[in-house]
């Protein structure tokens, strides 16, 4: 007996909910024993904990409800058709009406308003934050080189970025370091503009729907950035602006466009240049690029594959050529090092959804962030086999690099499972998520209307004033007339304020002591998170190992001994207080000098306590 259509939708709800439930069960059943090869030390690795737990585990829960889900849906209604889902022709896409483009210099207004209303009051040092741009910068001043310098935590542009704002403002400070965040949140936030307007382009809804869709879409995507500094991890940060920008050409590749080669060279630039600047961000670009080619492969289009890979040959070469082959050599190690030990050093363990609301701290946003992923790759699955017309004009295999990229983005929360990293990680499902839930409400309330002259473009236009009011209530906070008027004064004092201003009387009596023993070093060594300090003294590290607990593998100790050994600073920053990370829920994690034993064992038999004041203590070369 053949199932109605309501009673195989029913079936797969149904279905879903215990296919999620068998994922929640099984959750804590995956366990992997922990094998640390690389001997690194962090708040995982003291509890025997093995961080690929949580990534198998988030495979399986996302996963198998969309097995499910596929599975039911060729059963019960023999829906997919892959072929025809590959080989799809490019649909003619209409420009975006004049009046979506005006809209669009309206939200440029809000964004300029917003820029020049910042509030600049933070006069706080974060030792971690701010350390981990300023004294890579000041490594790099002094010796002109990138990863050799600084051993950095995500790549290039802990140092760059913040030696670019010091030249073009002309002054060293903790405020000008800040500034680069500012600059490009607001480059965020146009370029969110730009996305929504490309999504907005490719709806199959009328013009008067189009108008409203884009009005919440970009009051969404502009909402989800904010200029807070030095810690950046709101949904949009500024990490994100790689992400963003490819996304906006990459969209172009699935519609007819004359200049599809212009765009494909430019998807590949902003790839190289990612992973240098950021080696999660630029992975994830990478990844979601060799999927594309392999798509290419299927669909034979071999021309562009041979320009995708003729593209990245250049850039590489360019970028080799620029940084040096030495300097490329470091960076690999560099990159190769942190994919293979990140999650060991810096890793938490994700809570169980749904069973850690309300005992863990961040259970609930755990479990959100699980269920807006699900959902988004329900939402495209659905798209993609469904039989109705299209309601995107774009090829439907778009969606599936999407959501690819949404997955594997989500690695960031995985690995360091706080508030912070679980909400900038729900970034891409959240957008997924309100695209299409907008585009089936509209389009249903097209075929409800009776009334055609209701869906004119100045009713809409009218409509959309409504979520403007909602975004101007909501932002109004961040609308001040006053900060407007004295932007330039207040900026120019923020960039030129003393860095004494940002730093508590400890700080600065520990400063004042150490600049007078170290008067004659030419060089800075900490073996602390306090990584301002060689910064502050106005000198480089010592060793690139400046973030010293970046290098718990054995083969980096080794290295940084190498290094104590060669260089044999007098003075070592041996103990800072109240700077330890919080990685796992109100559970520190270890020291360095637990994290980094043979480095520490190296010092202490080589050196002497010679300070300690206020939970500072300095050693002395013996």
């Amino acid at each position: 007996m053949r199932l109605s259509n309501l009673q195989n939708n029913l079936v797969i709800f149904f279905s879903l909910i215990v296919s999620i439930l068998i994922s929640t069960l099984l959750w804590d059943k995956i366990t992997l024993p922990l094998n640390n090869i690389t001997g690194t030390t962090g708040a995982l690795t003291e509890i025997g904990y093995n961080p690929n737990n949580d990534t198998i585990r988030y495979i399986l829960f996302i996963s198998f409800p969309l097995i499910v889900f596929l599975f039911l849906n060729h059963t019960l209604k023999k829906k997919i058709k892959i072929k025809e889902l590959f080989f799809e022709e490019h649909s003619e896409v209409k420009k975006n009406n004049s009046i979506i483009i005006v809209l669009s210099f309206i939200f440029i207004a809000f964004i300029i308003f917003e820029f020049l209303s910042l509030n600049l009051s933070n006069y706080r040092l974060d030792p971690v934050h701010d350390g981990e741009f300023l004294t890579p910068a000041q490594n790099y001043l002094s010796t002109n080189m990138l990863w050799t310098s600084s051993y950095s935590m995500h790549g290039a542009s802990d140092i760059l970025y913040t030696v670019l704002m010091w030249k073009i403002l002309g002054t060293e400070s903790i405020g000008a370091s800040r500034t680069f965040i500012f600059f490009i949140i607001l480059l965020v936030k146009f370029l969110s503009v730009v996305l929504s307007y490309q999504l907005t382009k490719i709806s199959n809804l009328n013009n008067g729907g189009k108008i409203l869709l884009f009005v919440i879409l970009t009051a969404t995507f502009v909402s989800m950035s904010h200029y807070n500094a030095p810690i950046n991890y709101y949904y949009f940060s500024y990490r994100d602006v790689y992400i963003i920008l490819f996304l906006i050409f990459f969209i172009q590749l699935f519609i007819y466009s004359r200049f599809r080669n212009f765009f494909t060279i430019l998807i590949c630039l902003i790839a190289t240049i990612s992973i240098l600047l950021h080696n999660d961000t630029g992975f994830y670009l990478n990844f979601l690029l060799f999927f594309y080619i392999l798509y290419l492969l299927v669909i034979k289009k071999n021309s562009e594959v041979a320009l995708i890979f003729l593209s990245l040959i250049i850039f590489w070469l360019i970028a080799i050529r620029l940084i040096g082959f030495d300097e490329f050599k470091v960076f690999l190690d560099h990159t190769k090092t942190i994919i293979f030990t990140a999650d060991l050093i810096h890793g938490s363990k994700y809570p169980t959804p749904f069973f850690s609301i309300g005992e863990i701290e961040y259970g609930t946003r755990a479990t959100r962030g699980l269920l807006l992923q699900l959902t988004a790759g329900l939402l495209t699955l659905n798209y993609l086999i469904s039989d109705e017309k299209k309601i995107f004009s774009s090829k439907k295999v778009l969606f599936i690099f999407l959501f690819l990229l949404s997955f594997v983005m989500y690695k960031n929360a995985l690995g360091r499972s706080d508030s912070n990293h679980l909400r900038m990680s729900s970034d891409f499902p959240i957008l997924i998520n309100c695209f299409f839930i907008l585009n089936y409400l509209f389009i249903f309330f097209e075929n409800k209307i009776v009334n055609k002259k209701f869906l004119s473009q100045k009713v809409f236009f009218s409509l959309s004033i409504i979520p403007f009011i909602f975004f101007y209530i909501n932002n109004q906070d961040n609308y001040r007339i006053n900060n407007i008027r004295n932007f330039n004064k207040n900026f120019t004092n923020y960039i030129h304020l003393d860095d004494k201003h940002f730093i508590d009387q400890k700080m600065i009596k520990l400063l004042d002591y150490y600049k007078k023993i170290s008067e004659k070093d030419n060089c800075v060594q900490i073996f602390t998170y306090d990584l301002a300090i060689p910064y502050l003294l106005r000198k480089p590290s010592c060793t690139k190992y400046y973030a010293s607990w970046l290098a718990s593998p054995i083969t980096k100790q080794e290295n940084y001994i190498k290094q104590l050994e060669i260089i044999q600073p007098k003075y070592i920053l041996y103990k800072s207080p109240g700077t330890n990370f919080d990685l796992t829920y109100k559970v520190e994690s270890p020291e360095i000098h637990e994290r980094l034993k043979l480095v520490n064992s190296f010092i202490l038999f080589n050196y002497k306590q010679h300070y300690e004041a206020e939970g500072y203590i300095i050693l002395e070369k013996k």
